[in-house]
């Protein structure tokens, strides 16, 4: 038998529409790190927190009864690089994150480059919502159907070299794929699975249900 993943969940602090959402998919058996404002959403939503980090600089300074690390406002790091970064240093090698796509675009992909971090350090990290589900991966992946009907694939390197896509309504075999294409856009499942492979490079995928 293998070491099961330690899994960390990282709530941060884009506005929330859906709070029934995050009580159905939050796992509440993981490590919950709550990204500064991330603790309000929790505390609304009824999730316990372990861990609290940020600068406080959009919320308050909590009065919780766990473990908190407060930032300097002028860092170089944003409050949900720092859990990511916090929750490598402690063991964790699944990280889901929530609240992390917003109205803020440069906030949002403030947080898809943080998936990148997660590659690099060999660690499976996600950013979830109601409608999508984002990664990054350097690795061949097989994509699970679950609840979503759509998917991209976008390469996040300059170029992703022998890119396949196996189990898809648009099917592709060793193609190389630059970052500025966009013909990975929204492609289909044909059954439950899909397999992706690539020879070099880095890509960027995306889950989704609407």
């Amino acid at each position: 038998m293998g070491i099961k993943p330690l899994k960390c969940t990282i709530v941060s602090g884009a506005p929330v529409k859906d709070y029934e959402f995050l009580k159905n998919n939050i796992d509440l058996k993981s490590f919950i790190i709550a990204a500064d404002s991330g603790y309000v959403t929790c505390r609304n939503a009824g999730i316990p927190v372990n861990l609290i980090i940020g600068d406080f600089d959009s919320s308050p300074k909590p009065k919780a009864d766990c473990e908190i690390i407060a930032l300097p406002a002028e860092k170089d790091d944003t409050d949900t690089f720092s859990c990511i970064k916090e929750a490598i240093k402690r063991g964790f090698d699944e990280i889901a994150i929530f609240c992390a796509a917003g109205s803020r675009l440069d906030h949002t992909y403030s947080n898809i480059i943080c998936l990148d971090y997660c590659n690099r350090s060999n660690i499976n990290a996600y950013i979830v919502n109601e409608n999508n589900k984002a990664f990054i991966s350097s690795k061949n992946i097989t994509l699970k159907k679950d609840n979503y009907k759509f998917f991209s694939v976008f390469a996040f390197s300059d170029c992703v070299e022998g890119l396949t896509i196996k189990g898809a309504k648009y099917e592709i075999e060793n193609k190389t794929v630059y970052s500025y294409q966009s013909f990975g856009q929204s492609n289909e499942f044909l059954n439950d699975e899909v397999k992706i492979s690539l020879k070099n490079g880095t890509i960027l995928l995306f889950l989704s249900n609407d």
